[in-house]
């Protein structure tokens, strides 16, 4: 609980940060799909063809006009076909009739009109489902039900086809390879179907599994099956690199993954908080597919509001895109938007909560409740998209660039590019699109570097018609943007691009070990600068790729980096009217920030250990956090210091015990932390406590006093138990396990069993707990003390010294306590209750004193 509290708080405290709405690389999209009911929303005729061309054409429009900059089309929803396909029937939900193609053809149109208003279209496709529960198809001779029978699963839910069958996931492979090829779609989305929603038994594919067991294989069914999905994922994958490498392939699972500790560990991450039904039910492991590197992009569904656990689940998936650098797009429900939580503040706090996370985009399902959503806020009627764009998506945007591809070509800037009235145009370059901009007389040249407030739109062909509004009072540039987002040297109309100087590294040094709180920094005169990270000397696998303006950038803000390892790395300048030009390659290893002492894995450590650690730069806060969970929650250390060391304090360590340490450098917005490092201490010899307080028989304590003990050095904890009997009886005795201190709370602010009562006679005792490296977890314990007697009184309000009555030796005891001479307990001396301890409590004393009776200063704590 105190973790998910503390990160609620951080996301609240990020929240209160401005958003910032100008984005230039965002993917912003839309499910869209005539299963759904959005296009078509009826089957396609020759009578209704031309109202539904011009439907899409709407739609598309508004997209674009509100900002949006890519559609995942539905174009295989059970297997079948909104396309023309080479292996399965037209669907029925274009047709009409399943088998019977339309009047045009669905997927070829949305492709032709949203390219031309610059809109990304992505083929969505659901690998394996069949049919619902209702429906066997068999109308086409094409319906796997009459071609391939023995494909298919059947539960009381739904039909789907068998992962576990080597044909069908070449099938699904073909399916898509036969999309890619005919189709230039941007990219290729799957959703979250995949076994059977409803479960799948284990006998439906037993004849599969057997097999395999019989060829030597080891894994349980299920595993088999995970298996089974991540293979075709990879698969398709490959498939795609090796036809078409820039069409991007990604998934959009269920929004909950590897909640199970077991499963977060064997990929090296914390367990996602919410409940995960995927892993076991539909045998999807997301976390198997980014960690392999077999998809480009997520798009998890993550349909919760932040009163929900929206924030962390995407905090959570934030991490993850970063860790194993890859895209995440959340995917979010605009069909609950007017319900209770889901307002439009509540829609433009979810884009923030994303961008916060490090997420690169959102993609809203579906079309129709994204444009049909309507609010009256302040008397005015706002449509949902129009509030997104005003307050999210005040500019349009580029999608994410790929930053773990290497390009087989890079590109130099647009020739021939010239303004005739309202119409841009350009000499034509194969396989690219372009990006226009329009900048204010008012911006010098020098001033633009291609910001998104000046970007005016995307274009696949080489013209662009400018906005009326941008017709006058500005000059326009072009880049060539290739398919897979990079972007290239703007050039104005009318001129001509020159060679950027080439720009120069300066640190650090060729071959220096850095930390990854240091920065790259170079020369050079260009505008626009993109920094691109090698993991080879060959430059085949890029690692990471930034483009900034300025001539540095820190390390700690690439998360695919991996401390103890080499990289290579390059830049390449350009700015308006300059063409890149590139630097040599340099080569940097990044040292590993780790706890040097004690070693990890010691053993018989001293209860004071010195902790030191490596550095990591000149004006670096270092947070040491030691505790006995793996986890580091509830931590018995958690210090700030600029130092490389910190000696732990006497009683803050317990003997025979494992402790996890982990440090964590920063500077200014930059962190790096340590892998989590583990010790054990030495085995300690306790005694049975030796009571402090009461010191001895037959005293008076009061409210205001604690029980205490003799320190022990090692104690893991201490077990105080008191009782008016001298068998202590559980039913009627205070008991209570203290960790970190050697004293009860005050006895005042004891409550329920065994809470003292005025005037009455008390036993107490106590013993230690500790452990010893001989038993383990298993926990030994000291004998009870002797046992002492006390009366309860009820402390007096004032009475600081415990002595009874209230007079002035209290004022005396406050003033030293003020001045450091003597201890200050804050439950006595904290008398205004202002949460200080200074001159005015000994003001509030005097008066106390001075105002009335003495039966008027008993203060009753129950």
């Amino acid at each position: 609980m105190k973790t998910k509290i503390t990160l609620l708080l951080l996301l609240a405290l990020a929240l209160l940060q401005p958003a910032t709405a100008q984005v230039k690389r965002e993917q912003r999209g839309v499910w869209m799909s005539a299963f759904v009911g959005d296009w078509p929303s009826t089957p396609i005729t020759t009578a209704n063809q031309k109202v539904l061309k011009a439907t899409c054409q709407k739609m598309l429009d508004t997209l674009a006009a509100n900002n949006m900059n890519t559609v995942y089309y539905h174009v295989r929803a059970m297997s079948d076909a909104m396309y023309n396909s080479a292996y399965e029937p037209w669907s029925s939900y274009v047709s009409g009739t399943r088998g019977v193609a339309p009047a045009f053809d669905p997927l070829a149109w949305i492709v032709q009109e949203g390219h031309k208003r610059g809109i990304e279209i992505y083929a969505w496709v659901n690998p394996y489902r069949y049919a619902p529960k209702s429906t066997k198809w068999g109308e086409s001779p094409l319906d796997y039900i009459n071609t391939h029978p023995d494909w298919l699963m059947t539960t009381d839910y739904e039909t789907c086809l068998n992962p576990g069958i080597d044909s069908v996931r070449q099938r699904v492979v073909d399916v898509c390879r036969d999309i890619i090829t005919k189709y230039d779609v941007d990219g290729l989305v799957f959703d979250d179907y995949f076994y059977n929603q409803d479960g799948s038994p284990m006998d439906l594919d037993s004849a599969q599994y057997n097999a395999y067991k019989r060829g030597g294989g080891t894994m349980s069914q299920a595993d088999w099956r995970r298996e089974n999905v991540n293979k075709m994922v990879h698969d398709v994958n490959a498939m795609i690199k090796q036809v078409k490498p820039w069409v991007r392939f990604g998934i959009g699972p269920a929004g909950v993954v590897c909640t199970s500790p077991e499963v977060a560990a064997k990929y090296g991450v914390d367990p996602s908080p919410g409940r995960d039904w995927q892993y076991d039910q539909i045998y999807s492991d997301p976390m198997a597919w980014i960690t392999r590197g077999t998809v480009d992009f997520m798009s998890p569904q993550v349909y919760w509001n932040t009163a929900g656990n929206y924030d962390e689940v995407t905090t959570w998936w934030g991490r993850i895109g970063k860790k194993f650098n890859r895209h995440v797009y959340i995917s979010q429900t605009c069909s609950s938007v007017g319900k209770t939580g889901w307002d439009f503040d509540e829609m433009c706090k979810q884009v923030d909560v994303a961008r916060q996370a490090g997420c690169q985009g959102m993609i809203y399902f579906k079309y129709t409740t994204w444009r049909y959503n309507n609010h009256t806020i302040d008397g005015k009627v706002w449509g949902l998209r129009e509030y997104l764009k005003k307050h999210s998506f005040t500019t349009p945007s580029l999608s994410p660039a790929v930053t773990w591809q290497k390009t087989p070509q890079s590109y130099g800037a647009v020739t021939g590019s010239k303004i005739d009235g309202d119409t841009l145009s350009w000499d034509s370059i194969p396989n690219v699109r372009y990006v226009v901009y329009a900048i204010p007389d008012s911006v010098a040249d020098s001033q633009f570097s291609c910001q998104p407030q000046y970007l005016l739109g995307i274009t696949y062909s080489p013209r662009y018609v400018v906005k009326q509004a941008y017709r006058s009072g500005y000059r326009y540039a072009v880049t060539v943007l290739d398919r897979w987002e990079h972007e290239y040297a703007p050039v104005l109309a009318g001129a001509t691009a020159s060679q950027a100087p080439k720009p120069q590294l300066t640190a650090p040094a060729d071959g220096a070990t850095v930390t990854l709180l240091s920065h790259l920094k170079w020369q050079g005169n260009g505008s626009i600068y993109k920094l691109n990270i090698y993991s080879n000397p060959g430059l085949d696998t890029l690692v990471a790729q930034v483009e900034t303006s300025a001539a540095s950038y820190p390390l700690a803000r690439l998360a695919a980096l991996q401390q103890g390892k080499t990289y290579y790395w390059q830049v390449t300048a350009s700015g308006l009217n300059l063409t890149e030009s590139t630097s040599d390659v340099h080569r940097f290893t990044i040292a590993p920030l780790s706890i040097t002492s004690p070693a990890s894995g010691a053993t018989a450590v001293d209860l004071t250990p010195a902790i030191a650690w490596t550095a990591a730069g000149d004006s670096t806060v270092y947070t040491l956090i030691v505790s006995d969970n793996a986890d580091l929650k509830a931590p018995v250390v958690a210090i700030s210091t600029t130092h490389t060391s910190y000696t732990v304090p006497a009683f803050k360590l317990a003997g025979g015990t494992t402790y996890y340490a982990q440090v964590t450098a920063r500077e200014g917005a930059d962190s790096v932390a340590s892998s989590i490092m583990s010790f054990t201490t030495r085995d300690v010899a306790l005694t049975a406590p030796l009571l402090v307080t009461p010191a001895a028989d037959s005293l008076t304590l009061y409210s205001n006093s604690r029980i205490a003990v003799e320190p022990q050095a090692g104690a893991q904890s201490l077990r105080i138990e008191m009782s008016t009997s001298t068998s202590f009886p559980p039913r009627s005795s205070y008991k209570a396990t203290i960790a970190g201190s050697f004293e009860s709370i005050p006895l005042g602010q004891i409550n329920g069993v065994g809470k003292p009562a005025d005037g009455k006679r008390y036993y107490v005792r106590a013993r230690y707990a500790y452990l010893t490296a001989a038993t383990g977890t298993t926990v030994q314990y000291t004998p009870y003390s002797l046992v002492r007697t006390f009366t309860y009184r009820d402390c007096r309000q004032g009475d600081v010294n415990s002595d009874g009555v209230v007079n002035v030796s209290d004022v005396t005891t406050l003033i030293n306590m003020i001045l450091g001479t003597t201890a200050t307990d804050a439950t006595v001396a904290d008398l205004n209750a202002d949460g200080t301890i200074n001159v005015s409590d000994v003001t509030t004393l005097i008066n106390f004193i001075l105002s009335g009776s003495d039966d008027d200063k008993i203060l009753k704590n129950n």
